[in-house]
């Protein structure tokens, strides 16, 4: 299954090319606020970005890796990313989402990813997916709120390669 084209009613996912690596790394992956929370951690070098980029367009034709590219459609911006992957660690499809920070507090996580959890129900086989946010980012949990995941636990959440840890959250939906 190669990761498909989306519209949303403001947005456009399509799957990441090369030509994104200069954008990506302007965006998000060189901000340091951005990757706070994230599994990751911001790249000060865009060969990373470009490390990243090669590995994400070599998942599209996977059929447990979903990434997409979030361009906001009237300016061809690249804002951001979104995905739905399989995690071994839960034995289910997981939810990940970020944005550059200039683009936090417009709709556009919850808009792109409601569009995310709808393709999620065509994947074969998912019935339940899981989202993870740190409790000091509660901006992340009312995304996830809003597309009706509900708590189930709270966690260790790592963050930054595993060199911080926060209190964390475990959410599912039931795609069912």
């Amino acid at each position: 299954m190669n990761t498909p084209i989306i519209e949303t009613d403001r947005l456009l996912l399509r799957p990441f090319c090369e030509q994104d690596t200069e954008n990506v790394f302007a965006c998000w992956e060189s901000d340091p606020d951005v990757a706070k929370y994230m599994f990751w951690c911001s790249h000060n070098d865009i060969n990373k970005t470009k490390e990243w980029i090669s590995f994400e367009t070599e998942q599209i034709p996977s059929d447990k890796w979903f990434r997409w590219a979030v361009i906001i459609k009237s300016t061809n911006t690249l804002i951001g990313t979104g995905l739905v992957y399989f995690e071994e660690e839960y034995n289910l499809f997981e939810v990940g989402y970020n944005l550059g920070k200039e683009y936090w507090g417009y709709g556009y996580a919850t808009e792109a990813m409601k569009a995310v959890v709808e393709y999620a129900k065509n994947i074969p086989g998912v019935k339940e997916l899981v989202g993870r946010y740190a409790k000091e980012n509660p901006a992340s949990g009312n995304v996830l709120k809003k597309l009706g995941f509900v708590y189930c636990r709270e966690i260790p959440y790592e963050a930054n390669e595993g060199n911080v840890y926060y209190e964390g959250v475990e959410c599912k939906l039931s795609l069912t």
